[in-house]
């Protein structure tokens, strides 16, 4: 099965949701939960950064790596992604 953008955005909002990862709250962990051959891959950098430019996702320079939390002021969009696509996917 071949992964797609959407599919990895899915791994990456209900990470951060399930974490409780709001505003300041933020980890530098939300890769780890992917494939190994999907962590520094060209498809998960565009979805990266098309929740950056979407503002689902801030992204903050702390002690030499990128932290990433969700933005509260997009919460309603959000948790409602999150309810179509991420309740019932496996961990």
């Amino acid at each position: 099965m071949a992964i797609d953008s959407l599919e990895i955005k899915k791994q990456i909002i209900k990470k951060l949701v399930h974490w409780r990862k709001w505003g300041g709250s933020h980890t530098e962990n939300v890769l780890k939960g992917l494939p190994s051959h999907l962590r520094g891959n060209k498809l998960t950098k565009l979805a990266l950064k098309e929740l950056e430019k979407s503002e689902w996702i801030l992204s903050a320079k702390k002690t030499g790596e990128i932290h990433y939390s969700l933005n509260p002021r997009k919460a309603d969009e959000i948790l409602r992604f999150y309810k179509e696509y991420c309740e019932n996917l496996k961990e």
